[in-house]
């Protein structure tokens, strides 16, 4: 297959600035991975974009958006970063400008499924029996997104299932703390995620009016991927707080146990210590007097015990 790839490499300060180009059959995908303002300006100048798009490109954006112009789509997505613990450290935000015969990616921290992408384009390039233009490689790459996506959640899902086996074993003490980082970690997924709804929605309808009613097919399928990683977020918080609730009735059964039991004993001893209490205290009227006495009262105790024993249990509180 006839592919072309230019990688343009510049050093700016500890980071490494990333031009890299791919052509395929007349479409021209050129990813940014951390340009400096010269590189966006170069590309918005080739690409007739409009310095307020680069602009944008250049910095953080703090929502996620969609703009349509008269030759491309312009819009912003925010993924979860997620580390090689499964901790969600940061928003990953990229850039998409979506043309006829173009499409340009806008990053600032490496995305493993871009460059999985990158390696499936370079070597594969679209189906020929589709029509090539920037919304089918735009769809085609997001596909790739999600995809990750799901592979994170799936590993939530051994989680969950290694959380619950040990509920019910009786490590609920241990649990808590799993369980609490197991939520954050979708809570921060989730709030990461929260405007693809609305953002695809509004990619659909722009998508329409730019590349035609043909376009609707892609157009749904990126938001059918997004509702298979919603649907499987959305299961996993719910079973989780399920999770939460019979680690926490659990716990608390296990505590009314114990104290249960400790109240118990506490009563059993009461009127052991009173009479201990009684026959150690410095008075004439109450001594003993030799050995006997002594396993006297030992056996008194003892039979008390025994008695408020048998009256637990009668009443079964034991």
């Amino acid at each position: 297959m006839n592919n072309n790839r230019i990688i343009i490499t510049i050093l700016c300060d500890t980071l490494t600035a990333m031009i890299s180009r791919y052509s395929h059959q007349g479409l021209t995908w050129i990813d940014l991975e951390i340009p400096s303002r010269e590189e966006i300006v170069h590309i918005s100048e080739e690409f007739n974009i409009p310095s307020i798009v680069g602009d944008e490109m250049f910095t953080n954006s703090l929502r996620s958006k969609v703009d349509l112009y008269d030759n491309f789509i312009y819009l912003i997505l925010h993924f979860p970063d997620i580390n090689n613990n499964g901790v969600i450290e940061d928003d990953l935000e990229i850039d998409f400008i979506i043309g006829k015969n173009f499409l340009i990616t806008v990053r600032y921290e490496t995305v493993v499924p871009i460059k999985e992408f990158s390696s499936m384009f370079e070597t594969e390039g679209l189906h020929s029996n589709v029509k090539n233009h920037g919304g089918v490689l735009f769809a085609t790459m997001m596909k790739q997104i999600y995809k990750q996506c799901l592979l994170e959640l799936d590993e939530t899902t051994a989680n969950i299932r290694d959380i619950e086996h040990r509920i019910f074993e009786g490590q609920e003490e241990k649990m808590v703390k799993i369980l609490s980082h197991t939520r954050r970690k979708l809570l921060d997924f989730k709030q990461t995620t929260r405007f693809h709804t609305d953002i695809l929605e509004s990619y659909e309808a722009a998508s329409k009016q730019f590349f035609g009613d043909d376009y609707h097919y892609y157009s749904t399928a990126i938001v059918s991927e997004f509702n298979k990683v919603n649907g499987l977020l959305q299961s996993h918080r719910e079973i989780l707080n399920e999770l939460q609730q019979t680690n926490d009735s659990l716990l608390s059964t296990k505590s009314n146990e114990i104290m249960k039991t400790f109240t118990i004993l506490t009563f059993v001893m009461l009127p052991l210590s009173v009479i201990t209490g009684v026959f150690g205290m410095n008075a004439s009227f109450v001594f003993i007097n030799d050995l006997p006495d002594f396993f006297f009262i030992v056996a008194a105790m003892s039979l008390t015990g025994v008695v408020m024993f048998i009256f637990f249990k009668y009443r079964k509180w034991l």
